[in-house]
């Protein structure tokens, strides 16, 4: 499953053997929250430009989810959510 990642930011921490499954869970909310925030900025503009965001948000999700991260848990906390 893991060969599916697309991004390199989330196959780094996937990939990092250093890093407990706590640590990268706390990694990959960050990616994700951010890549979130970034999505919701984009969308906002005129022009809407992906850069790559999507795969980010969908490699960080699928990784969440197989180390067991219960992600609706995190939905709604904020003002704005997708």
């Amino acid at each position: 499953m893991y060969e599916t990642i697309k991004n390199p930011e989330v196959r780094a921490i996937v990939a990092d053997e250093a890093l407990s499954r706590a640590e990268r869970i706390t990694h990959l909310t960050k990616l994700r929250d951010d890549a979130r925030a970034e999505q919701r900025l984009a969308s906002e503009s005129p022009a809407v430009d992906d850069d790559g965001l999507t795969s980010k948000l969908r490699d960080a999700e699928m990784v969440l989810e197989a180390l067991g991260h219960d992600l609706s848990k995190a939905e709604g906390k904020g003002p704005a959510t997708l």
